[in-house]
């Protein structure tokens, strides 16, 4: 790359000469403008820069922020040299060349294009050492450095020859370990394109998509996971991941079903065991939790049955016994015949993150609304609350047998 940069600036020099022997013998004939001198330096520039950026040299936020740069430069040395135009007619035929020379050095120094490409160079030359350095994880951890001349350098031979799907693989893990995710996920699509079955591949995509945390990704990842434990049932790492997708998706039964397989296929001694042994016990609980319901039989006292408003609506509901007023769990519907019989549980949940199965006990409620709303109106009707144990599988009876007054009524 340097002896690039030198045929420039030698270019640049006999460009500079000529222009000298040009204006002395015709310069009112054939004058070049400073102005279109300026203008070509700036699109060589522009071009350069987005060559930078197609190579990988420069992100997304440094090209934007070097074109914007390059564009303030471009018109303030415009407008300086309009000024000298109109001034220097006449003055002499040195100071084209002068202005072509200054601006060339001025333009390499400030937007670093000398600097880039020595350092792609030096990331060309470090490339074997430092591959063998990360592939092989020795004691001594590649530094920030070192893994930014890796990516940069395994970039470049990507860009040359296409590379393989084992290439792309280790150009996704030193783009994740900078924490360049949009590269990472791209590497790693282009690593599985060309190799779909490779366990590392496989396992290294699923583990980035999971630390991105998206909903998507979440879902892509349990896809590629499922791949890997088809071609390999007892892949610790897989089952391990499996659970944990499993898990933040609330998808409890399989995350119980995949950390059981591991914990089975997982050496006793391994450091990992208890975290997996408790991770499952968790998951048990939340199951075992998603598998209570209440079933309520609903009742209505005779005296009541000719003050059913017209179109009523059954709620019947269970909120903590002592704590926030709002349902964990609600059913609402039309009133039919009664006893009716409901059944609560967590897909009864009004919030996500409130449901049946975190409380340790059920205040049982049931009511006839003539508003279709929850709150007591004037003309609803209702039974006296019961209070009840969680438990696997409850029943409760609940008589509405009271006329129930608004609270603003009874202040």
């Amino acid at each position: 790359m340097t002896w690039m940069i030198v045929t420039s600036m030698v270019v640049l020099a006999l460009l500079a000469l000529v222009l000298v022997v040009v204006f002395g013998v015709r310069q009112s004939a054939q004058r070049r403008s400073r102005l279109d001198v300026n203008r070509e330096l700036y699109e060589q520039r522009r071009q350069e820069l987005a060559q930078e950026h197609a190579d990988g040299l420069l992100t997304d936020q440094a090209l934007t922020g070097a074109e914007q740069e390059l564009d303030k430069r471009f018109v303030s040395e415009n407008n300086e040299l309009e000024k000298l135009e109109e001034q220097a007619v006449g003055r002499g035929i040195w100071l084209p060349a002068i202005i072509i020379v200054v601006l060339a050095v001025v333009g390499y120094t400030l937007f670093g294009s000398w600097q880039q490409q020595h350092y792609a160079e030096q990331a060309r030359k470090a490339l074997p050492g430092l591959a063998e350095k990360v592939i092989t994880e020795q004691q001594t951890s590649p530094t920030q450095e070192e893994l930014e001349l890796f990516a940069l350098g395994l970039r470049q031979r990507l860009h040359e020859d296409g590379g393989d799907a084992l290439a792309w693989m280790l150009y996704a893990r030193a783009a994740a370990a900078l924490q360049q995710y949009e590269q990472a996920i791209e590497a790693y699509e282009r690593a599985y394109q060309m190799d779909s079955e490779r366990s590392g591949i496989l396992l290294g995509y699923a583990q980035l998509l999971i630390n991105v945390g998206g909903a998507e990704q979440l879902q892509r990842a349990g896809r590629l996971l499922g791949q890997l434990l088809a071609l390999d049932p007892q892949n610790i790492d897989a089952l391990s991941l499996t659970g944990a997708v499993a898990y933040q998706r609330g998808d409890w039964q399989q995350a119980v079903q995949a950390w059981s397989v591991l914990l089975r296929v997982m050496p006793e001694d391994d450091p990992r065991y208890a975290a997996v042994e408790n991770a499952l016990t968790d998951a048990q609980q939340k199951l075992a939790g998603t598998e209570r319901q209440l079933v309520v039989t609903v009742q209505l006292a005779e005296e009541l049955r000719q003050q059913l408003p017209a179109n009523a609506t059954l709620f019947v509901f269970a909120k903590a016994a002592n704590g926030a007023p709002m349902p964990a769990a609600v059913v609402r519907q039309p009133v039919s015949e009664f006893p009716i019989d409901v059944r609560l549980s967590d897909a009864n949940a009004m919030l996500a993150d409130y449901k049946l199965s975190q409380l340790n006990q059920w205040q049982v409620e049931a009511r006839i609304s003539s508003d279709d709303r929850i709150e007591i109106s004037a003309g609803d009707l209702g039974a006296d609350a019961i209070t009840v144990a969680a438990d696997a599988n409850v029943e409760v009876t609940l008589t509405i047998d009271q006329v129930l007054t608004p609270a603003a009524e009874q202040d």
